[in-house]
């Protein structure tokens, strides 16, 4: 069985960055991982169509990670999905983060997962079957999944990390209808896709509320593993967080996909080193109705699949325009940019 590592590193200077990343890869052992040629597929986290610290990967983080990655393959695919209940293009998110860019530059494919032919895999959690519709692409054309999370608190999830991120690869865009079995189907997706590499984009993390609005922190880190588990339980304790306060790190657990602790797995530096902050969930109001459709199965299909879905959209749509309303739902971070123009993926 493959030892568990994790290497974790501040980046002094921006011009550092892609020597950081480098490392990060190498002590990882990168070169086991991906051989000569392997068919490399990004999935970074574009939770937004505009890069927003704290939100989404920054452009010059994800253009270093493939420059890095390009000495030992051409072949290397970035992906991600429409905006939840289609609020945004991905094709936004790409232009903005400087994937077209990449892909001129370098030759790499970019896709939409929301436009690929879909398949159905399924995988035992928790004893019983789960059967997702996922991109084919992700079950038959990749070799390497690499996972590029966004540190975070998320209002719905507790965090957001290297299990969450693979939400995204639901090309659906209407997986907000799938929330309710939020906790086996994301390790159904890790299970499916086999995430090789985990490496976090920590430029900045997200405090508050997440995914969308929060306090963005700057940290300046990058912190790479080869085991999702493992390093969502670094950047926990980074975060100085329950990993087991989270439930869908718990079903992880069960599932022999999270360690039982930091003791199995090597650290070029103890992550305790960079925990200088509590990182908190504060949730608002809007968060607490939004959490209720997250849960329950039947406000689920009310607040998205019913007759009445559309009216209550712009009903909530019309009193979060009015700013004591909208002050008092979302307290005292405001609606953001995001919000005011759409959904949380």
């Amino acid at each position: 069985m493959r030892m568990s590592r994790v290497h974790i590193d501040k980046v002094e200077h921006p011009g550092e960055l892609g020597r950081k990343i480098s490392q990060a890869l190498e002590w990882v052992g990168v070169r086991q991982i991906i051989p000569p040629g392997a068919r490399v597929f990004i999935k970074p986290n574009l939770t937004w169509k505009r890069p927003t610290p704290g939100v989404t990967v920054t452009p010059v983080f994800l253009r270093a990670l493939t420059e890095t990655l390009l000495p030992l393959t051409p072949n290397i695919t970035i992906g991600e999905s429409e905006g939840g209940q289609a609020c945004f293009q991905a094709e936004e998110a790409f232009a903005t983060h400087g994937l077209n860019d990449l892909a001129k530059d370098y030759g790499i494919r970019v896709v939409n997962l929301s436009k690929e032919k879909s398949a159905v895999g399924v995988v035992p959690v928790n004893g019983k079957p789960v059967s997702l519709q996922v991109p084919a692409l992700l079950l038959h054309e990749v070799d390497v999944f690499i996972t590029v999370p966004v540190p975070k608190i998320h209002a719905m999830t507790g965090v957001s990390i290297g299990f969450k991120n693979q939400w995204g690869c639901l090309g659906d865009k209407m997986r907000v209808t799938q929330h309710p079995n939020f906790n086996s189907a994301i390790l159904a997706l890790n299970k499916l896709f086999k995430p090789q590499l985990c490496i976090c984009d920590g430029t900045f993390f997200l405090d508050y509320t997440g995914p969308l609005i929060g306090e963005a922190v700057p940290m300046n880190l990058v912190i790479a593993g080869n085991d999702v588990g493992a390093t969502s339980l670094a950047v926990c304790e980074i975060m100085r967080i329950d990993p087991l306060s989270i439930a869908h790190h718990r079903l992880a657990r069960q599932e022999g996909m999270f360690p039982e602790s930091l003791r199995e797995i090597a650290f070029n530096r103890p992550p305790q080193d960079f925990a200088k902050r509590n990182f908190r969930l504060r949730r608002s109001a809007i968060n607490y109705i939004h959490l209720a459709a997250f849960n329950n199965a039947i406000l689920n299909w009310l607040f998205y699949n019913s007759i009445f879905a559309d009216a209550l959209h712009r009903v909530l749509w019309f009193i979060r325009k009015q700013p004591l309303i909208s002050r008092f739902l979302y307290g005292k971070l405001g609606p953001g940019e995001a919000n005011r123009g759409g959904q949380a993926v």
